[in-house]
């Protein structure tokens, strides 16, 4: 990625993180970064470019668990799911991209490589592989952003959040031990 391009990218995160998804349009990056909203159209061939970019930028800041650490599977499972939600915290104008992208840059495929590999490990069959990355990504990634939205009434603060999620992480990884079980 050229420098101008990466500028443009960081200007549409940063305006996203700002002032949420809706603010993020041509013209507006234009005007951060000093050029045209035609000018744009050199370095992202569309808005959909745009926002696979800043997708990348907000990915890029989460820290997978390294799975040659031989941390066990649910260990490595529950690591990711809690960067996830810190992710989610420090930006959370940004973190709703998670469902409106296609999973196709390149930090999304590290990623998911991450959970199958965990899934692997977890003795789980490769056919189901595909199915409970969506499975633990969706429960992951809604609750992140149901948090950081204000949906959860906040009765006694974070910790009460925090020991929900820690049972609902619990019960995703006995469904993935059964089905573990079944495919053995």
């Amino acid at each position: 990625m050229s420098d101008r391009k990466q500028q443009i990218v960081r200007a549409a995160f940063d305006i996203a993180d700002e002032r949420g998804l809706g603010a993020v349009t041509m013209r507006a990056v234009a005007a951060r970064v000093g050029i045209t909203a035609m000018a744009l159209y050199r370095h992202v061939a569309d808005k959909e470019e745009l926002l696979d970019g800043v997708l990348e930028i907000l990915l890029s800041g989460l820290v997978l668990p390294d799975a040659a650490a031989s941390s066990p599977w649910d260990v490595r499972l529950a690591a990711m799911a809690r960067a996830t939600r810190d992710l989610a915290r420090r930006h959370p104008s940004t973190i709703g991209l998670v469902f409106l992208r296609p999973g196709q840059t390149p930090h999304v495929r590290r990623i998911v490589a991450a959970i199958h590999a965990a899934l692997a490990d977890a003795g789980v069959p490769e056919r189901d592989h595909d199915r409970l990355e969506r499975m633990f990504s969706t429960f992951v990634a809604g609750f992140a952003l149901s948090e950081v939205s204000g949906r959860f009434p906040s009765r006694s603060g974070y910790a009460e959040i925090d020991s929900e999620f820690d049972q609902d992480l619990a019960d995703l990884c006995d469904v993935v031990r059964g089905c573990a079980a079944r495919g053995a």
